[in-house]
């Protein structure tokens, strides 16, 4: 039998608000039913929770305007993708549309207002839109391994090269922080690349990977790895497809997980 007091308690349980969580969603590309099935399914809360998106919402679908509009109304913390920076910086990149080279200058101006970063760190989670390797190892060590302190540093030295880009254009080469080994455009799933080449001893979360990155891995090695990839793109979205699905993290209470599923009828089937 439940005593009273205990009855009390649990009712006061129930009645508790979780607590609040960071959502992480990356590439909608153009889609804002990839953003909203995300809000949808992960109870976001707004005013409460928490949105990082980790890059890339144009090119592909056709409504880029709304999803950047409904990004900012949630206050969302907004990283550059490899899409939105070939945009920003005025070059050609595959699946570019011309339509979107209005954005340019709205990139630019959250570019130079510091609106837009490259990396952030949320409870000693690294989020980017498209990881880190061992290339910033030693950026790393030197930094204490702290997260946070990697995250300020590789976002000054982002911020520095995206103004020297504009002043001097791409024939100053800047592998490191703008081109492939730039976490907003390092590709995971390139033979040279792969789980053993992440940067260790942090979790890190991502998106940009594609269907091919599981002809050589799996996600279970990437997650021992310590990289959670969100890309929706990666888990069913293809050309013509509706996309109803969703792919995401949630950070709370210092743990990371990630959930997917498809909305049908208004119903999300989750899979974690």
């Amino acid at each position: 039998m439940v005593s009273m007091k205990n009855r009390q308690k649990m009712q006061a349980g129930a009645q508790r608000p979780a607590a609040p969580f960071t959502l992480v969603v990356s590439d909608v590309h153009g889609y804002p039913e990839l953003l909203e099935s995300a809000l949808r399914s992960s109870g976001f809360r707004e005013g409460i929770d928490r949105l990082v998106f980790a890059g890339d919402f144009l090119d592909r679908g056709s409504r880029a305007r709304e999803c950047l509009h409904r990004l900012d109304d949630l206050g969302a913390e907004t990283l550059i993708g490899n899409h939105d920076q070939a945009i920003a910086l005025g070059y050609w990149i595959g699946e570019q549309q011309e339509a979107n080279k209005a954005f340019r200058e709205p990139l630019l101006e959250r570019l130079r207002r510091r609106r837009i970063d490259l990396v952030t760190s949320i409870d000693g989670v690294l989020i980017s839109h498209a990881g880190l390797t061992r290339v910033f190892a030693a950026d790393f060590h030197a930094l204490g391994r702290d997260p946070a302190r990697l995250a300020a540093r590789m976002n000054d030295e982002y911020h520095a090269a995206v103004e020297r880009q504009l002043e001097h254009g791409r024939e100053l080469p800047e592998p490191r922080i703008l081109d492939e080994w730039s976490p907003q455009r390092l590709r995971v799933d390139d033979a040279d690349v792969g789980p053993g080449r992440l940067l260790d001893g942090v979790e890190q979360i991502a998106g940009h990977t594609t269907p091919t990155v599981f002809r050589r891995w799996t996600t279970a090695m990437f997650r021992a790895a310590g990289l959670h990839a969100i890309d929706p793109g990666t888990y069913g979205l293809g050309p013509g497809d509706h996309p109803r699905h969703y792919r995401y993290a949630v950070i709370q209470g210092g743990a990371v997980r990630v959930e997917a599923g498809t909305m049908e009828a208004g119903m999300p089937e989750q899979t974690r």
